[in-house]
């Protein structure tokens, strides 16, 4: 019966400390940066054909991946309007404009505006 109780509150802790702890996240070789309308910049890599757009996640979800990465949906440009989608989570969306404005769509719903910036090295 100890043991058991002993097992369960191990459990539980271990449970607790890997939820709260927050990783490093992965380094990427940035070519490009967004700076979003609540200040933040953000750097990812954008593939030499443009097919693909990378960031880091830094999201603090238990087994979430290291990196996130946007497919160019080649079906849905309007205007001068590319759009991506993320395979893993396909509801998470990125619209990227010739003008350099990005939105960052979420189930449908605007979860950021920004705009594209020139990195800094």
């Amino acid at each position: 019966m100890i043991m058991a109780k002993f097992g369960i509150v191990a459990l539980i802790g271990l449970l607790f400390t890997a939820g709260c702890s927050v990783g490093e996240p992965v380094r990427i070789s940035a070519n490009g940066m967004v700076k979003w309308s609540d200040g933040q910049t953000e750097g990812m890599h954008i593939s030499q054909t443009g097919s693909s757009l990378t960031f880091a996640n830094y999201s603090n979800e238990v087994g979430a991946p290291p990196l996130v990465i946007f497919a160019r949906i080649d079906s849905a440009r309007n205007d001068d309007c590319e759009y991506f989608f993320v395979e893993t989570a396909v509801k998470k969306r990125l619209k990227v404009c010739e003008t350099g404005e990005v939105t960052l769509f979420n189930r449908g719903k605007v979860v950021k505006v920004g705009h594209m910036v020139k990195p800094r090295y």
